[in-house]
């Protein structure tokens, strides 16, 4: 928006969500409108809408400087002044301020039971929405594009997390809980962690040293040299991609996983390993963003398409392409062969020819 303070910005998701009330799961769409107090320097939730199929069912309008707020429910314009006084801000979500006993007890006796409980129906349905929406953020995943680096020695605290933190500094430790409980479903977890390792290229064991009860070192055996190393010594990569892998195989079924830059410190082989470590790990229940500038990952990911191994539906890519006017999201689809069916814009796949064309003049002399 230019830093242009005045104008709104909106965000829209949309879901599958379950929707006890009807008995079914629904797709919904939920848009949140957030303005700017320059005076007070915050941003706040002007507006939210929850739309199903048959378009906009829920509308909360938020006062700027305080708690008052309007609701407007399809098919209920009457019944919004006495609503409004209902709905209580919690965190990012509008949710009504009684418990559902005294919600349905409250709308009979003022508009009688048969208008009261339909309108309590939906009410409950809104809330069912908001709350699956609210199971979906939940589930998110952010790891930044540069995650910290190994540590020497490692301290289990006995806590176990299922995530690795922006930073990957947990990821160690899940895979510590991971030793020290040695469930079935542990073990096929740091199987899966271990292999995808292995697959990357330059990790051909990787194993830990017990110092003290709660004490541990982290080694790892080359795969080509068979030299040992602490995982201190190992590499930047190395401390880079584990984070990843921990993440990819611990975090719980519905988690939407967002990695900046996965491939970073990691050399050219590696990154295209990862791009298949993705496709494998991709499924309906797992979700994975990732912003790369890999030419290399997305390579792979077209091969593994083309081999049969990853749906082209499954995939979406996306070029943020900057203009003058703004940036521009540019959708690129593949077919069934990985092949894009759209041109890249100018400056990601082909700057390694024009490469190759600047040093071919530059040895002739040109």
């Amino acid at each position: 928006f230019r830093h242009n303070k005045g104008r709104f910005l909106t965000l829209s998701f949309g879901a599958i969500l379950s929707a006890k009330v009807k008995r079914k799961r629904m797709r919904a769409n939920l848009r949140l409108t957030y303005g700017y107090l320059p005076k007070r320097k915050e941003i706040y939730l002007s507006q939210l809408v929850l739309e199903d199929s048959d378009g906009e069912r829920l509308n909360i309008h938020q006062s700027k400087y305080s708690n008052s707020k309007k609701v407007l429910m399809r098919n209920y314009d009457k019944e919004s002044q006495y609503l409004s006084k209902l709905f209580v801000r919690d965190r990012i979500i509008f949710m009504p301020r009684l418990d559902p006993f005294d919600m349905s007890k409250r709308l009979q006796e003022r508009y009688g039971k048969k208008k009261g409980s339909a309108l309590f129906e939906e009410m409950a349905l809104d809330v069912q929405l908001s709350l699956g929406f609210i199971f979906h953020f939940r589930n998110v995943h952010y790891l930044g594009p540069i995650r910290i680096p190994s540590s020497r020695t490692y301290l289990y605290t006995g806590e176990l997390t299922d995530r690795v933190g922006r930073k990957g500094e947990l990821a160690l430790q899940i895979y510590s809980a991971l030793l020290k409980r040695r469930k079935r479903e542990d073990m096929k977890r740091l199987k899966l962690i271990n292999k995808a390792l292995y697959q990357l290229g330059f990790i051909g064991k990787f194993t830990t040293r017990k110092i003290e009860a709660r004490h541990y070192e982290f080694w790892t055996k080359h795969k080509e040299s068979r030299l040992h190393a602490n995982l201190a010594d190992t590499g930047f990569g190395a401390s880079q991609v584990l984070p990843v892998i921990v993440s990819l195989y611990t975090s719980p079924p519905g988690s939407t996983l967002l990695y900046e830059q996965p491939e970073i410190h990691l050399h050219p082989a590696g990154q295209a390993e990862l791009g298949s470590v993705f496709a494998k790990a991709c499924s309906p229940e797992k979700r994975i963003v990732i912003e790369t500038h890999s030419e290399n990952l997305i390579l792979r990911i077209q091969t593994e398409v083309a081999k049969g191994n990853l749906k082209p539906e499954f995939v979406r890519i996306y070029y943020i392409q900057p203009k003058r006017t703004g940036h521009e999201i540019v959708p690129i689809p593949l077919n069934k062969k990985g092949e894009f069916m759209a041109k890249w814009p100018k400056g990601f796949f082909e700057e390694g020819y024009q490469e190759s064309l600047r040093l071919s003049k530059a040895r002739h002399g040109d």
